[in-house]
């Protein structure tokens, strides 16, 4: 059975963020949350509360947020303790040009040289460390490291490696460039395994 689940994941974050009070989104949003395999080639790789997503490839891994710009390691520890590795991410992707979704990009694109791949609209404000955000360029407290991008996607435009096949879609509102992230996935699947150093569960 064929399901779009990222799309359906993305609205239920979103859902969920939104009703929690400032100070418990700022807890859980850091706070460390067991990676989980989801469906197929799909795996929880996020906190509590901030979603990030990892997508395995026979030719890599392609990771959709990086998060806080103190997330990296929570993502990489996540990744690893699903027995993928860190250093096969070749594809960045994120849900949207503000710094809960993207500040960690730099660093992850240093460590392993994956390539970014952003919504036009939100590609000047990535590329800025959101200093040129139309609503929080002037408040220093959203920038972030300035993050060099690789590709810039249109609406409708997909993003393939080793057989999967994701599709940006343009889902303005919240900011400029978010983007929903669609996939078909089979459910009950044999998970991939030729990109991990060992057998994810």
């Amino acid at each position: 059975m064929r399901k779009r689940l990222l799309h359906l994941l993305g609205i239920l974050t979103a859902l969920l963020v939104g009703v929690l009070p400032a100070c418990a989104q700022e807890a859980s949003w850091t706070a460390p949350f067991p990676a989980f395999h989801i469906a197929g080639d799909l795996y929880y790789v996020g906190s509590q509360e901030l979603a990030a997503y990892l997508v395995a490839t026979p030719d890599g891994l392609i990771l959709i947020n990086s998060n806080l710009d103190s997330s990296p390691p929570l993502i990489r520890k996540s990744i690893e303790s699903l027995g993928f590795k860190y250093a096969d991410i070749k594809i960045l992707l994120i849900s949207q040009g503000h710094n809960d979704h993207c500040a960690g990009s730099a660093q992850i694109l240093h460590e392993t040289g994956a390539k970014y791949y952003v919504m036009k609209p939100d590609v000047d404000v990535v590329q800025s460390g959101g200093r040129t955000d139309f609503h929080y360029g002037r408040d220093e407290s959203m920038w972030f490291d300035f993050t060099k991008v690789d590709r810039a996607l249109s609406d409708g435009d997909q993003v393939k490696l080793g057989g999967a096949v994701l599709t940006a879609h343009l889902t303005a509102g919240h900011n400029k460039g978010t983007t929903t992230w669609t996939m078909d996935e089979v459910e009950n699947a044999a998970p991939c395994t030729r990109s991990s150093s060992a057998e994810p569960p």
